[in-house]
């Protein structure tokens, strides 16, 4: 009887340990690493991916935020697949007066995070955006239109099918012209201490 009362928990912590092993795996950690981001300690770590132990709230919300997702992907039961599909339309919207789209992908990289995003800027309108940061770096793709961007006093105009990179350390401008603009945008975020390492070790 009381197997069957702990085959629940059992799968649950299978799952919590499966997930957290493929998103350190996917991001290129090491439980060294996991650790020193998350604050959670190495050897918790080794147990949670061993599906050893059973950890709080508190464990598994710092090791979320270490990966930038939420607790119930920690926790999810999934089916195993070798592709990440995004469906048109799906992910998170992003809307405001100037502009309509959705964040793709988030994902932790060493040093960093990554995202993606799909985005239309609206004709006759032009969004400002200030700094991203030390070291923030965008890469664009025009998918349909054509649009204005790069950092102010240095834009470019971009059409169908071109692509552009800019440091996105300082404000930089986004204006569409003749008709609306529907772009692909890949942001590189370093993390602060990143840099702080760089600076010691040179690069």
């Amino acid at each position: 009887m009381r197997a069957c009362n702990d085959a629940p928990v059992n799968a649950n912590l299978q799952a919590l340990a499966a997930n957290v092993r493929a998103l350190r795996e996917a991001n290129g950690l090491s439980l060294s690493q996991l650790s020193e981001r998350s604050g959670v300690g190495k050897a918790t770590l080794f147990k949670i991916e061993q599906a050893q132990t059973n950890p709080t709230l508190e464990t598994m919300t710092a090791i979320a935020d270490a990966f930038d997702v939420q607790v119930t992907e920690l926790i999810a039961h999934r089916i195993s697949a070798g592709v990440d599909v995004v469906r048109a339309g799906e992910g998170d919207r992003l809307l405001d007066d100037s502009s309509d789209g959705h964040a793709l992908r988030k994902q932790v990289v060493a040093g960093g995070v990554l995202s993606i995003d799909s985005a239309r800027f609206f004709a006759g309108t032009s969004m400002l955006v200030p700094s991203h940061g030390v070291g923030a770096r965008e890469h664009i793709l025009v998918r349909e239109g054509s649009i204005e961007i790069g950092p102010t006093g240095e834009e470019v105009l971009l059409h169908a099918g071109d692509y552009a990179t800019f440091l996105a350390d300082r404000p930089h401008r986004w204006r569409p012209v003749d008709g609306d603009a529907t772009v692909w945008i890949v942001g590189t975020f370093p993390r602060p201490a990143a840099f702080a390492e760089q600076g010691a070790d040179g690069p």
